[in-house]
């Protein structure tokens, strides 16, 4: 991406931090709602959405602090991202490690998924209002060139992948009786959720060795 004008990256940020005060503030309701549901219906879909709304709060709680912080100091700002990446990737991983250990228990166990209005009214909802977010949070951070942004983007689109696996899921077992679907889809998140943690998490670059070595004397 060029490189953004410090008056346009102003503007941009602030559009950042509005996006990402609307999902802490949707998120918090949501998640628990879906959390709720899904441990009252055993439905693991409907589980990974509302983890994957709480830790999208989460992340997006950091990043709320990240762009308050580089409004404040602008110079700041890399030290800043740096730590909003890291706390967004660790969301990512704790998302990936929860489903996928539930997921492989409630296979070994072939445990059935329940179903409740809640339950579809919860993930039908978080589908209608991640998924636009995320579209609009990968964009933005990928035009502030900002990792920790495009990160919280991916962790409220697992949201949205989440919503709608879990409605497909259940429609499954409802109709076909396949009660392993909604385990398999929460153990696909998983694998994404992780794979997306991987992304995230800032690297170090190391200097190359010319950078260390003296340079020879000229004959």
């Amino acid at each position: 991406m060029p490189p953004v004008q410090p008056a346009d990256r102003r503007r941009l940020a602030a559009r950042a931090l509005w996006l990402v005060t609307v999902s802490v503030v949707f998120g918090t309701g949501s998640g628990a709602v879906s959390v709720a549901a899904g441990l009252h219906s055993h439905s693991l879909g409907v589980l990974a959405v509302g983890l994957g709304v709480l830790a999208d709060v989460a992340g997006s709680a950091v990043l709320v602090w990240r762009f308050r912080a580089e409004r404040r100091r602008p110079g700041q700002s890399a030290a800043h991202e740096v730590r909003a990446a890291v706390i967004v990737a660790a969301a990512l991983a704790v998302i990936s490690v929860v489903l996928a250990v539930r997921s492989v228990a409630a296979l070994a166990s072939r445990s059935h998924p329940g179903t409740s209005a809640l339950a579809l009214v919860a993930a039908g909802l978080a589908l209608a209002v991640l998924t636009p977010l995320a579209v609009a949070k990968r964009r933005l951070g990928r035009q502030i060139s900002s990792r920790a942004l495009q990160g919280d983007g991916a962790l409220s689109g697992i949201g949205a992948a989440t919503s709608f696996l879990a409605l497909a899921g259940l429609m499954l077992y409802d109709v076909l009786g396949w009660w392993w679907a909604d385990r398999v889809a929460a153990l696909a998140v998983a694998a994404v959720a992780a794979a997306l943690a991987w992304h995230t998490a800032p690297r170090r670059t190391r200097p190359s060795p010319q950078a260390h070595r003296a340079p020879s004397p000229r004959r």
